[in-house]
């Protein structure tokens, strides 16, 4: 046989392995490091909900130590966003990493499984079937979330956070006049205030009714370039709060420049996250 049809003949085989190897070889799916995910039946709010949990660097070496804990919701869209955010803060800043938990809400924003309508607002209108769900949601995450998470995990009960956009803020928002005390820090983002016609303030009105105080962090913020619809009932809410001059109250409100309510987004978390971890509060 000829020299150059042998050589010839062992490329061909080499090249038809490689073609095989590369095809016997399955994807596997990426995961997060120092990460797990739950799926919770909630007896209170009667609905299953995802849970993803992201552990600080050295969690397991760190028998006994508790760590602050920030509650995310949208947590199937802002998970990874957070954890982005964080390391950026840590490497700048130094802050002490939380332990992240974020709550799924079936799917991704937009989504046809996606229940954020229903979980995050506070009444039921026709406008918009389904929703009325946040007593619930919030009845979810105080009486089975939150024990769960500080037994099964080493989080300290007096450094809990909330961080919420949109209609999370809107939740985040009824969730400081519900339960202040159930977080040091509520981080609201550009909250949905003018949601049932800023039915909201209803809840503001009762609290203020029978407290003086409102002890808790709060973070507040808007983009330059959102709509009136988003501006005005923020605007509000920031005027209201600073003339009730409740006692133990540390707000902080931002009004993010060029930002509309979308590309607002991403800077409004790395400021809030910012607020949030650095002692005592930097403003971003």
């Amino acid at each position: 046989m000829d020299k150059y049809l042998i050589v010839r003949v062992l490329y061909l085989m080499i090249f038809l392995s490689l073609i095989n190897a590369a095809q016997a070889q399955k994807p596997s799916l990426v995961t997060v490091p120092n990460s797990e995910h739950r799926v919770m039946q909630s007896k209170v709010a009667g609905h299953t909900y995802d849970v993803y949990v992201h552990f600080p660097v050295g969690y397991a070496q760190a028998a006994g130590k508790k760590y602050p804990v920030l509650y995310v919701v949208d947590g199937d869209n802002d998970f990874s966003p957070t954890l982005e955010y964080l390391g950026l803060l840590m490497a700048e800043y130094h802050i002490p990493e939380p332990l992240v938990v974020a709550i799924g809400d079936g799917g991704l924003i937009g989504t046809p499984t996606n229940k954020r309508n229903r979980d995050f607002t506070p009444t039921a209108t026709t406008a918009m079937p389904g929703s009325g769900g946040a007593p619930a949601f919030l009845g979810f995450i105080e009486q089975e979330l939150m024990p769960f998470v500080e037994k099964n995990y080493q989080a300290d009960p007096a450094q809990r956070s909330l961080y919420g956009y949109s209609m999370g803020g809107l939740f985040g928002t009824y969730v400081l006049f519900q339960k202040p005390t159930l977080f040091r820090n509520i981080l609201i983002g550009s909250p949905a205030l003018g949601y049932d016609k800023g039915k909201v303030f209803d809840f503001e009105s009762a609290y203020h009714a029978k407290h003086t105080a409102l002890p808790v962090h709060v973070f507040i913020e808007v983009g330059e370039l959102e709509t009136p619809g988003q501006k005005e009932p923020y605007q509000k809410l920031v005027r209201l709060l600073e003339a009730r001059h409740y006692q133990n109250l540390d707000l902080h409100t931002v009004v993010i420049e060029k930002v509309t309510h979308l590309t607002g987004k991403p800077v409004t978390m790395l400021k809030a996250l910012g607020w949030a971890y650095t002692s005592p509060h930097a403003i971003f």
